[in-house]
């Protein structure tokens, strides 16, 4: 299992605005094959930044059966104009 970490920071003043489309884009991860679940976590001291994560089965199942389908630009059209950056690593657990 492999758990990806997305830091997202939203241009200033639209974090309701992604909060409120987040369940319209969801479903294009949660039908990739490899997907297992999500959270979304929003910032206390800084609440313009969220975290995602997101659970898949393999890496390949988000860099290549969902990164390099129809369902991501599907995804970021949603709520990618809504940010300023994105940072993403993987990590797997180990206790």
């Amino acid at each position: 299992m492999v758990l990806e970490i997305a830091t997202i920071i939203l241009k200033p003043g639209n974090a309701d605005a992604f909060i409120s489309v987040m369940p319209d884009a969801f479903p294009f991860v949660e039908s990739t094959p490899g997907y297992l679940r999500h959270e979304l976590h929003r910032g206390v001291e800084s609440p313009e930044t969220f975290t995602l994560l997101i659970w898949w089965e393999t890496l390949e199942a988000h860099t290549v059966t969902f990164r390099e389908s129809d369902r991501f630009p599907s995804w970021r059209k949603i709520w990618g104009h809504l940010m300023e950056s994105a940072s993403i690593s993987h990590v797997t657990q180990v206790y």
